[in-house]
């Protein structure tokens, strides 16, 4: 709580300072240079069009212009630029972790939802998407479950891609790198009969041989990975009130995961030189259809999303990590998903607006892990399958009571039936198991928000969210271990936003207060083999912070950015057993939650064409374990980049990590009480070419 009264101190301060300011402010000059002005930025994370400050809420939006003058081309990199979110992206699986909110390691599941074109991605091994020809990115904090059709406990990405028109755009991509790092892309979109059908294709290709090293026969390509994704798109506008997509996407992945190494004992190694006699790989193929349906009237649209999924993700890897052929592991997990949305929004301008929706959802996994080794006793193999069955409604609506006051209120009932069955085969044979993990959950929110004047805005909203209980599939052994059951939050946030100075500086500021309860958290078996973990709600922790973000403009060929978040995330109460020991975890950190996330970058554009940019990317503190000895001390790494651009052509060299900043994404303790760990990426140089025609 004392972090939460500083943020309280910070976000009243904060309120004082604006208001003299915009009272001098809130007539401006005639002469003012409309070259400073930022453009007001155009958002649908509300599920209608509307500005940053119509959200009741905490939400950063960065474009298409900002991700390439960056050279961002996934969404792991992009959230560096966003507080108080953070992707875990390793070799075990992806997820995003948004005010310290984060997961178990090996859980199938994201509690921050990601939608790609309002289609929903379940699985965290979907999480870090490739962003070429992408309009924007809207990130969302806090509960949404009253917006989106699929339930959300910690926030939403909402990839929003172009849509296609009259204009016809082309696009080519060419990047190369370091470590033999290249990639391609070609994007294209236009009328086929103009005002009726229109197309849009985007192909993507990336190499790299990665920055890892097998030391047993000097392999340079053990992270390494060859990924060729594309996606394409027809709209159809049979008449005004008419507007319909058909999508397709699909990804391959062969993707090289030998990145853990020792950090100490008698198998330790230096960093980025691995220990291997296996050939780890993962495999992954994933491809997506959906059909967008939307019909307007007058004051109403009626819109329809129905959207099919599947990923295949299959992997080798050497579990052991020495030279010795001791053991390995083979994972195989396929995942089905149906999807169908309605929503019914209002439209016009009235003081109501309203948003109604209906979801329904069917999604089946087959995942199955077995386990070699030398010792009989540590061979096992695990085979299982789930469906899961659920249906949702959801509404929302804000009422501005008086002008510049609103309030929004909202509701969703989410009811879902989870059946999940596993046959676990140790050397002693094989036992089969069922469960049901059922849920009704009501999540309601409220918001009140007051137009200070038309350059602040300050808003109040509570909100609840959950994420969904399952199973564990890489490591039961029995019922009692195979299931979990949902997690719970409730939200509690201010904030304020601001524009000053003729709308050349925009400054913003949020606290909040996360209460989560029946905490997803692994423990051990009693009498468990190694390895042996069950998933159980044991646990109770909060998360308290402030995120702080600005531009400013002060000439128009150069802009300032900035971002901070800070997320105390603490375990309140969790009492377990480790090795037959009582053991009490309340006070320490919730593990996979980096303590503040921090970006600074500067921009500067010559009339000339000539640009740089150079962007300082911090990340705190964090923990791997629940114990809290396995530790990042947190690390800051300055992306630079130059070039020339047009029109038509942009021209550019980049470095990343500037300085060579070393630092784990991941660390992990084997039983033998040695740490393996995998390192992050390394400095890298590269050439970029974009070319519109």
């Amino acid at each position: 709580m004392k972090l939460f009264k500083l943020g309280l101190l910070v976000f009243t301060y904060t309120m004082l300072i604006a208001l003299p300011i915009q009272a001098a402010d809130s007539e401006p000059e005639q002469d003012t240079n409309k070259d400073l002005i930022m453009e007001e930025v155009t958002v649908t994370a509300s599920k209608r069009e509307g500005t940053l400050k119509d959200f009741p809420g905490n939400i950063s939006v960065m474009d298409n212009i900002f991700m390439e003058t960056r050279g961002v081309n996934d969404l792991g990199n992009l959230m560096r630029y966003t507080p108080n979110i953070y992707i875990k992206n390793t070799s075990s699986g992806s997820s995003i972790v948004c005010r310290g909110i984060s997961t178990i390691d090996t859980s199938l599941f994201s509690p921050m939802g990601l939608y790609v074109d309002d289609v929903p991605y379940p699985m965290g091994y979907m999480t870090n998407q490739n962003l070429f020809d992408v309009e924007r990115v809207e990130v969302l904090r806090g509960p949404q479950a009253t917006l989106y059709g699929r339930n959300s406990e910690s926030g939403v990405t909402n990839i929003v891609l172009k849509e296609p028109d009259n204009e016809q755009h082309n696009k080519v991509l060419l990047e190369t790198g370091t470590y033999r790092t290249a990639r391609l892309g070609f994007a294209s979109s236009g009328p086929i009969t103009e005002d009726l059908l229109f197309y849009r294709i985007a192909l993507q290709g990336y190499t790299t041989n990665g920055y890892n090293e097998n030391i047993l026969d000097g392999d340079e390509d053990v992270t390494g990975e060859k990924t060729f994704d594309g996606r394409g798109t027809l709209r159809w506008t049979p008449t005004r009130d008419w507007d319909i997509f058909l999508n397709i996407d699909g990804a391959n992945r062969d993707k090289g995961i030998s990145a853990l190494r020792y950090t100490d004992g008698p198998n330790a190694t230096d960093r980025y030189k691995v220990t291997s006699n296996e050939n780890d790989k993962a495999y992954e193929h994933e491809l997506g259809q959906s059909a967008k349906i939307k019909h307007s009237w007058s004051n109403v649209e009626l819109l329809s999303i129905t959207s099919h999924r599947t990923f295949d993700r299959e992997h080798h890897l050497d579990s052991d990590r020495t030279a010795t052929a001791l053991g390995y592991s083979d994972l195989d997990t396929e995942m089905d998903s149906w999807n169908q949305e309605f929503r019914l929004i209002s439209t016009d301008k009235s003081a109501l607006s309203w948003l109604l929706g209906l979801n329904g959802r069917y999604e089946a996994i087959d995942a199955g892990i077995d386990m070699t080794h030398v010792l009989p006793a540590l061979t096992s193999t695990r085979s299982g399958d789930s469906e899961d069955v659920g249906y949702a409604g959801f509404g929302q609506a804000t009422y501005e009571i008086v002008q510049g006051l609103r309030l929004t209120g909202g509701l969703r009932l989410d009811v879902s039936h989870n059946n999940g069955k596993q046959t676990y085969t140790p050397n002693t044979g094989a036992v089969s198991y069922t469960k049901d993990v059922d849920a009704t959950e009501w999540l309601p929110m409220l918001s009140l928000a007051y137009d200070v004047n038309p350059h602040i805005t300050a808003y109040s909203t509570v909100s609840k969210g959950f994420l969904a209980g399952g199973f564990n599939f890489y490591s039961a052994t029995d019922e009692d271990s195979f299931a979990y059951d949902a997690e719970h939050v409730t939200n509690y946030e201010m904030g304020i936003k601001t524009n000053w100075l003729d709308n050349t500086l925009s400054f913003n500021t949020t606290i909040f207060y996360m209460d989560i309860t029946d905490k997803q958290v692994r423990e051990e078996v009693p009498g468990g083999a190694t390895g042996v973990w069950k998933f159980t709600n044991a646990a109770e922790t909060h998360t308290a912070g402030i995120e702080l973000d600005g531009r400013y403009r002060p000439i128009p060929e150069l802009q300032f950015i900035a971002g901070f978040g800070y997320a105390d995330s603490v375990v309140d109460n969790w009492e377990t057993e480790v090795g037959g020991t009582p053991v009490d975890y309340s006070g320490n950190k919730v593990p996979w939650a980096p303590e503040f996330t921090y970006n600074l970058g500067v921009e500067y554009t010559h009339k000339s064409g000539f640009f740089a940019n150079a962007d300082l990317l911090g990340t705190g503190e964090q923990y791997f374990d629940a114990a809290n000895e396995l530790k990042e001390d947190g690390y800051q790494t300055i992306n630079l980049r130059t070039g020339y651009q047009t029109d038509n052509i942009e021209l550019s060299v980049w470095c990343s990590n500037l300085f060579d900043e070393a630092y784990a994404v991941k660390q992990v303790s084997t039983a033998a009480g040695y740490t393996l760990q995998e390192d992050g990426a390394p400095r890298t140089f590269g050439f970029t070419i974009n070319w519109r025609f």
